[in-house]
């Protein structure tokens, strides 16, 4: 009963954009990070013109901000827009002991009855406490949205309307071949499913044979799954990973190379992003969907972090280069550091 009503939640979400109502403020909560971030980017798309990318969109970090200074940014009116969208990542303020005040609770309750909608608030968190009456509040009026982990059944069916949405079509026991193929994390998948759509070009029907030619399980799939499980901090996830690219013979030192790289890649997509630049497919010379998941990849991870980040992945590098511990417990190692420090 639970998941299915988290699924109906996901689905609930999308007729309400697709009908045109819009709330003043979203509680998204759930493990399965992906769906949260497709649906922000939908519903932000929905609100503004360039969604996530237009002027009037502020996108921020729940852990280096307060309440009120949300609240603060969503009372000042915006000289672009007469809509304004915030969107804040990791939201501490719904979980137990979050120390939210009643005077900013009733900022954020009157907020969300306004009739009158000039600013939209998204918050994505990590924790809820169900029995907060903030909580209570958003549930009881539908602004709280759940996105847990799908099931075989849920996924499938988001697969097929993926598949949809392409304008490809297939039966259910090509696309049931394409998750053994592919494996089951939802990112992965979508990457997967745009390269199968590519192969494919105008041919409408998505058969076997395409799927065995393009998505067969290969190493640079699972070493991108890699990437996105330590970025987000799901250190289990890269682990069980990890341990699947050592079992295929991927070399420890192309690993760390692509983690280097990608953290790299991060650093410098920071600096362009505050300079400004929103276009970082040509500023780095990326393939549209790699700079579409480096732009996600930015708002999860502060400058301390990042730093931090780096600097274990260097010493990482020079430790095994001079012998001083073995790859692969040199690896597991650093991907259980830097879990650690993205929960900090």
């Amino acid at each position: 009963m639970y998941k299915r009503r988290q699924e109906l939640d996901a689905n609930r979400l999308k007729r309400e954009i697709k009908t045109g109502i819009k709330r003043p403020v979203y509680l998204f909560c759930g493990k399965e990070d992906f769906l949260i971030e497709e649906a922000t980017f939908t519903l932000a798309k929905s609100i503004l013109p360039d969604g996530i990318d237009d002027i009037s969109c502020s996108r921020l970090q729940g852990t280096e901000i307060t309440l009120q200074e949300v609240l603060d940014m969503a009372d000042t009116v915006s000289l672009f827009s007469h809509q304004r969208l915030l969107i804040v990542a990791d939201a501490p303020y719904f979980a137990r002991n979050s120390g939210i005040s009643k005077a900013n609770m009733s900022r954020l309750l009157n907020l969300n009855s306004k009739k009158e909608i000039d600013a939209h608030l998204i918050f994505c968190a990590t924790e809820i406490s169900q029995s907060f009456k903030i909580v209570k509040e958003l549930t009881a009026c539908g602004a709280l949205y759940r996105f847990d982990a799908l099931n075989n059944t849920a996924k499938m069916a988001w697969l097929r309307e993926k598949v949809a949405e392409y304008g490809k079509r297939t039966d259910g026991s090509v696309l049931q071949l394409f998750l053994s193929q592919v494996g089951s994390d939802l990112r992965t998948l979508a990457t997967e499913l745009e390269k199968l759509v590519t192969f494919l070009g105008n041919q409408k029907e998505i058969t076997e044979e395409s799927i065995y030619a393009v998505s067969s399980r290969n190493t640079e799939a699972n070493i991108f799954a890699l990437i996105d499980a330590v970025v987000y901090g799901k250190t289990p996830q890269a682990l069980v990973l990890l341990k699947d690219l050592l079992a295929i013979g991927e070399p420890p030192l192309r690993i760390l190379s692509m983690l280097v790289r990608q953290f790299r890649l991060i650093s410098e997509a920071k600096e362009l992003w505050a300079a400004g630049e929103r276009k970082l497919a040509a500023a780095l010379s990326l393939k549209p969907y790699a700079a579409q998941v480096l732009a996600k990849h930015i708002q999860h991870i502060n400058d301390a972090q990042l730093k931090y980040a780096l600097e274990l992945l260097l010493q990482c590098e020079l430790d095994i280069k001079r012998g001083r511990i073995e790859p692969v417990l040199a690896l597991e190692t650093l991907i259980v550091a830097l879990g650690v420090h993205k929960k900090k």
